[in-house]
């Protein structure tokens, strides 16, 4: 069985990327051809290809318009699928569905559409709902991240090939975080979904700061500037760090004792799910989907209404003030992280692809 995943690139550190390089690699290891193509080159793979997985790059630029040179983009792709002649090319977002399709049109490869955003955001007014309604039409399966995403296909796009597969965690670790640190973490790109402005906000609310916490940032994005200046307009200097993306992303968790997300919107975060299975409590924005799927509210943390930067700069002093509702918490965090093992989820993967 040969499956190639089309992703727009591999080189960033995000969570998307993070996936299909642990998909692809697990299919791999099951015997499975597998191969990646990318759309844009960019430098090495910041996650580890195994080296049975064949990449192919469209374009050599790292950096080039999704929707510039598509004609160009169908032509390479088609010939990719035409000379390989993969049994499924998986979309690694809708997006992909406008170069997919066209492309694989008179061939037998079936594409299966893998959105990982939130189905009721539009990353384009015009060719995203364009490319989830021909998803809807066109492509074998559709696989959502979440139970709200899928009947939003359903009702929306009226897609009847829906089916909603979790994200999984990806590490693999024995011992969760001792919480001795007296650290908030949050990790994303710094752009205007992660909502790190609110986040900042948030801080300069909170008490923790005065109580010997820091809050650690860590990503890179076009509003690192825009938030660095905030961090000191605000005089928080002393108590916010943003640091890089890192490989090492145990360590992240395991110096770490709480993990906030303050997005504006989300797929199924996977830093939540890492989070959790690391034993940190979660305080995150209540966004129509992806928290929700994996925080339980009260229990493993909690859940704040959107935007309110007031209540949760509460609910993370909550936290960060009561050493027995944190440890509480963060027991339960790995109890529920549970529900996201890779094993099961990796076979719904290969029940769709028989």
């Amino acid at each position: 069985m040969k499956v190639y995943f089309l992703i727009n690139s591999l080189h960033t550190a995000g969570g998307t990327e993070r996936m299909t390089a642990t998909i692809a690699n697990s299919l791999s290891e099951k015997g499975y051809d597998i191969g990646i193509i990318c759309l844009h080159r960019g430098e090495n793979s910041f996650f580890k290809i195994e080296e049975k997985v064949s990449l192919y790059y469209i374009n050599k630029a790292s950096k080039t318009n999704i929707y510039l040179g598509y004609i160009h983009d169908v032509y390479k792709l088609h010939q990719i699928l035409k000379k390989e002649k993969p049994n499924f090319l998986v979309d690694v977002c809708s997006a992909m569905s406008l170069i997919s399709l066209p492309a694989s049109a008179l061939l037998t490869t079936k594409i299966i559409t893998w959105e990982h955003f939130n189905a009721s955001v539009n990353w384009n007014p015009i060719t995203s709902p364009l490319a989830r309604k021909l998803a809807s039409l066109y492509s074998y399966k559709i696989v959502t991240l979440t139970e709200t995403d899928k009947i939003v296909f359903e009702q929306k796009y009226n897609a009847k090939n829906v089916l909603c597969i979790k994200n999984p965690v990806t590490i693999k670790v024995e011992e969760p975080s001792p919480l001795l640190e007296k650290t908030v973490l949050a990790i994303g790109r710094i752009e205007e979904q992660k909502g790190f402005d609110m986040l900042i906000d948030i801080w300069e609310k909170s008490y923790s700061k005065s109580n010997g916490w820091v809050l650690k940032i860590v990503g890179t994005g076009s509003l690192q500037s825009n938030i660095e200046e905030q961090i000191t307009r605000l005089g928080l200097n002393d108590t916010i760090k943003i640091e890089p993306p890192t490989h090492d992303v145990i360590a992240l968790y395991r110096n770490a004792s709480v993990y906030a997300m303050t997005s504006r919107f989300e797929g199924l975060p996977l830093v939540l799910i890492e989070a959790m299975f690391m034993g940190l409590p979660i305080v995150s924005f209540d966004c129509e989907t992806g928290p929700r799927d994996i925080v339980k509210n009260n229990i493993t943390g909690f859940l704040v209404e959107p935007n309110n930067v007031e209540i949760f700069a509460q609910k993370l002093d909550l936290i960060t003030e009561n050493r027995d509702l944190l440890c509480e918490y963060s027991r339960n965090s790995i109890l529920y992280s549970k529900d996201f093992s890779l094993e099961p989820i990796l076979q719904e993967w290969l029940d769709l692809l028989k």
